[in-house]
């Protein structure tokens, strides 16, 4: 497994040498944000760090928005809308990140690959909301400190073992229980370093969410220069997350353990008469 430091340099190499990587990245976080205001919402614009951030991060990120939109019973049906797009939007993205490390050029074959994350890029999400909603209930039964614990346990829990989930559909195009069997062993892997990647990626992300003082944190729908700027690049970075877990996967494919073959059960004597 390359080190992690190599890893997000390939990464941030991979979404900067591809324009329509990054071109697409930014023009869906202005669609998003456009479609946001013509629903009503009316900041902050700063949430929007994390609208390509991997799930379940970015899952925390639609149900904050549905929610903003819908109110909370609403916002309960919504999210569910918003998980599917994320999932559209990750698979053409893991498609043509893996295109661009293998050295293909983006094409009909990018589409076969988005076609066939897309089912477990959803499934993924949908875990993310799962972990989400269990960590919502067991937080107030907890306590405000074993709350905030669980959080960042599920947060980081779904980055380290469903992380590698979507780009296994793209590469290996497997079945969805045997593409998150797939991803939980490979990322498990001694000496990988994936739990301190993630735990990395998530801490990031919360800091970067909750930063005081940054710009766009303000209620408001016109955004600044420097709110954009922000944004743009954060989700930008995002990208190149999701660019770094697929060079990751992709380096040690081979060495995965495939799931250990189920027994039949043996068939019982028959008594004798």
């Amino acid at each position: 497994m390359p080190r992690i430091r190599s890893s997000l340099a390939r990464g941030v190499t991979v979404v900067a040498a591809t324009p329509a990587l990054a071109a697409g990245a930014i023009v869906f976080t202005v669609l998003e944000w456009l479609a946001a205001l013509m629903l009503g919402y009316q900041g902050p614009f700063a949430l929007f760090v994390s609208a390509l951030a991997l799930p379940p991060v970015g899952t925390s990120f639609d149900a904050t928005l549905s929610t903003a939109l819908f109110g909370l019973q609403g916002g309960f049906i919504a999210i569910l809308g918003f998980v599917a797009l994320r999932a559209i939007v990750q698979g053409l993205m893991v498609g043509a990140i893996v295109d661009v490390l293998h050295g293909s050029p983006l094409g009909r074959w990018t589409l076969v690959r988005a076609l066939r994350t897309f089912p477990v890029a959803l499934a993924v999400n949908l875990a993310g909301v799962g972990l989400l909603t269990l960590a919502s209930i067991l937080g107030p039964i907890l306590g405000p400190a074993f709350g905030l614990l669980i959080q960042m346990v599920a947060l980081v829990g779904g980055v380290y073992l469903l992380g590698f989930a979507p780009v296994i559909a793209a590469e290996e195009g497997r079945k969805l229980p045997d593409t998150m069997g797939r991803s939980i062993r490979a990322a498990r892997m001694p000496g990988a370093g994936n739990l301190t990647l993630a735990a990395i990626y998530v801490v990031a992300s919360i800091a970067l969410l909750v930063a005081p003082g940054k710009p766009g944190s303000d209620l408001g729908v016109n955004p600044t220069v420097g709110a954009w700027l922000l944004v743009l690049v954060a989700n930008l970075l995002q990208v190149a997350m999701q660019a770094t877990l697929a060079f990751r996967y992709l380096s040690i494919a081979d060495e995965v353990p495939e799931a250990a073959p189920r027994r039949r059960p043996e068939p019982r004597a028959r008594g004798r008469r």
